[in-house]
């Protein structure tokens, strides 16, 4: 288990250091893997800036699958939209590992979920688009609207994918 007062000093590091340092810290705090992920989720919480936000949002995407479950938590819990946002980011860096958790929040009671779920879908690009097209092929209600959503969002291929679907065969 990787020593709590080091993945602290890292954090620290992230949260106030300048360009180099907190890109060093990322890098180090990454190499703790899921032992710095609640310190991590912490810190994104408490920070009161965009900047340390947006690299703890990138340390908790490098871990990668050991952050997934913390960050939907997170994402669908948070009233601050800029830590949801932020949230939303990093499963969207994570690309295909995060794909089927944040596709399931597509189906969310909550817009405002729904609407940071079409974020991360948008971050993921292709394999993204893949899954929303069979979305709006097996779905119903408001998860299909959201994939249509998700892709015209995209733009580019998304939209492209979308307007394809939409012509009948």
């Amino acid at each position: 288990m990787e020593d709590v007062g080091k993945i602290g000093g890292y954090i620290r590091t992230i949260l106030t250091g300048d360009v180099r340092a907190r890109r060093e810290a990322v890098d180090a705090v990454v190499t703790c893997g899921g032992g710095a992920v609640d310190p991590l989720i912490g810190a994104l919480i408490d920070a009161d800036d965009n900047d340390a936000r947006w690299y703890l949002a990138r340390a908790l995407a490098m871990i990668g699958e050991s952050a997934i479950d913390s960050l939907i938590y997170l994402l669908t819990v948070s009233d601050d939209p800029n830590i949801a946002r932020y949230a939303a980011a990093a499963l969207g860096e994570m690309g295909e590992v995060a794909l089927e958790p944040v596709v399931e929040l597509l189906g969310d009671e909550e817009a405002r979920i729904r609407g940071y779920a079409a974020l991360a879908l948008g971050r993921m690009g292709e394999p993204a688009i893949k899954r929303l097209l069979i979305v709006m092929e097996e779905a119903e209600g408001i998860k299909k609207e959201c994939a249509k959503m998700a892709l015209y969002r995209m733009g580019g291929d998304g939209a492209e994918a979308l307007a394809r679907s939409m012509v009948p065969e």
